[in-house]
């Protein structure tokens, strides 16, 4: 049985204080829940000193241990703060358990959502205009889902809405704060828009012909606007021609069945 009485050290009690809590816990905090605690508590006053370094090599040695001990979880720095977090591989057994369904965003709400958090603060017009459809409903999606939120007004005619990413962004998608997004590929642009990319940057084969300009603004299934125009008049059929050899030579056959 552990003795209560002797001083845990400082791995020990950080480990305590992120699995106790419901949320990442930043370093300020963590630093300041263990300075006040020393302050009131002659017991632990060894730790009225410590310092943001010596947090972070005591966070560091408790990672390397859950790491080292396949403990099915780890320590990582979500949202600006630290948290335990299971091991994706475990994940099936978690769904099990819990009989929780992923929350998965479909691929217009994903795109929506990388246009918005690469280009943020962004009105809803601008949004649209990258994606070509109108995003209303899909704002409305994420921000019940307090993935979105506004962050503003713009300076322009009737101050449209300014649109964001929240905290709940950051410890859905796994990441320390918005400077890991200039790690990730974003996804910001329109299908039409990296169809075109992708041909601008092809070199064309020898007597190969790349397609205009207004072919690659076309949905990927649809035929060409001549091909599927209404107002497209149909072909005519034409009469074969024939070559005026072909109509002397008829003529010399019918004069020499006369002359017989």
């Amino acid at each position: 049985m552990p003795n209560v009485d002797a001083l845990p050290g400082l791995k020990q009690i950080l480990g305590a204080l992120i699995f106790g809590s419901n949320r990442p816990l930043t370093l300020r905090e963590l630093r300041n829940c263990i300075v006040e605690v020393s302050e009131s508590d002659e017991a632990v006053a060894v730790y009225a000193e410590v310092d943001n370094k010596q947090l972070r090599e005591a966070l560091d040695e408790l990672n390397r241990d859950l790491e080292r001990n396949y403990t099915g979880f780890a320590l990582r720095e979500t949202a600006g703060g630290y948290r335990l977090q299971s091991d994706a591989v475990c994940g099936r057994w978690l769904k099990h358990l819990l009989k929780a369904k992923p929350h998965r965003l479909s691929h217009p709400a994903l795109e929506t959502m990388a246009i918005i958090a690469y280009r943020q603060p962004i009105s809803k017009a601008d949004i649209e205009s990258v994606r070509g459809v109108s995003v209303a409903h899909i704002i409305k999606a994420l921000m019940e889902m307090q993935l979105v939120r506004i962050v503003g007004r713009s300076e322009l005619p009737g101050r449209p809405f300014l649109y964001g990413t929240t905290h709940m962004f950051l410890e859905h998608f796994g990441l320390k704060n918005l400077k890991d997004l200039d790690r990730m590929a974003p996804t910001v642009l329109s299908r039409q828009e990296l169809k075109k990319a992708d041909a601008a940057a092809r070199v064309p084969a020898e007597g190969e012909r790349l397609p205009d300009e207004d072919t690659m603004e076309l949905p990927f299934d649809s035929p060409p606007e001549a091909a599927g125009s209404d107002d497209a008049e149909p072909e005519q059929d034409s009469e074969p021609e024939v070559s005026e050899a072909s109509d002397a030579g008829s003529e010399e056959a019918d004069t020499e069945r006369e002359d017989g």
